[in-house]
């Protein structure tokens, strides 16, 4: 089992306490946190035994009050770097700062918590990161339709003499762009990478949801009709990026459902 990773432009999007009730862009968005999680089962595990794990851990975190939005992505159009490293699948654990702070410390600091903990070094070898989430757009009856959708990821680099700053402005605009045309977009979200991201792909990148395939496709039809222009002012005036790879996401926990 080998699984990874526009402008494209994740998944906490059923999140809806951490989200926009009504569809807009990011000027009041905060910033949460994204976990992310690279596993490679080991030994004869099945993604049947891993998954009663994880059962096994959204019980807990309902227990000890850290429940939070959990996701898994396989690859479908990824990049050769994810083989290379062999990875078997991504997981997603988004939340508040907050949140994540206590449920580390319930699972380290707690009998059951360090007995799961077991189980879990057990099946699978997981890499742990921890990123900032930024949100820029987001179509709320969309994402809560449906627990499995399409996934884009662009790595991107901060072009020299280009701020932050900068790109938050040339962001907030493009998102309100989407407002008008979403061009099959239903998630936008910045990840700014934090915590044990030494060898990560760029200084942020652009994540993007679609309800589908199909929908995707809404998107790419846009470069092909002449949108590259565009892709390709930002690549010059802002950002270098590395490129789109999509993902296939299942929704295993939403607090809110």
């Amino acid at each position: 089992m080998k699984k990874y990773i526009t402008f494209g432009f994740i998944a906490f999007f059923g999140f809806n306490n951490f989200v926009f009730a009504d569809d807009h862009s990011s000027d009041e968005a905060e910033v949460f946190n994204l976990q992310v999680q690279l596993c490679t089962l080991k030994g004869n595990t099945s993604i049947k035994q891993y998954d009663e794990m994880i059962d096994d851990y959204v019980k807990w975190s309902r227990k000890h009050d850290v429940e939070l939005f959990f996701a898994r992505q396989t690859p479908l159009y990824p990049q050769d770097s994810w083989f290379d490293a062999g990875y078997d699948f991504m997981e997603l654990l988004w939340s508040t700062h907050s949140v994540s702070g206590k449920g580390w410390d319930k699972w380290l600091g707690t009998s059951d918590g360090q007995k799961l903990n077991e189980k879990w070094q057990k099946l699978a070898d997981c890499r742990v990161k921890q990123g900032a989430a930024a949100p820029l757009y987001v179509n709320q009856d969309e994402i809560n339709k449906d627990n499995d959708r399409i996934v884009a990821w662009n790595w991107c680099s901060l072009n020299e003499g280009v701020s932050y700053e900068d790109l938050i402005a040339e962001h907030n605009r493009r998102a309100k762009i989407l407002e008008e045309d979403s061009l099959g977009i239903i998630g936008w979200v910045n990840l700014f990478p934090r915590i044990g991201t030494d060898q990560a792909p760029g200084d942020f990148a652009h994540i993007a949801v679609y309800p589908n395939v199909e929908a995707a496709q809404i998107y790419q039809q846009a470069q092909s009709d002449g949108g590259w222009k565009d892709y390709r002012d930002y690549q010059k005036d802002f950002a270098t990026c590395r490129g789109e790879a999509f993902m296939i996401e299942q929704v295993i926990n939403n607090p809110n459902s």
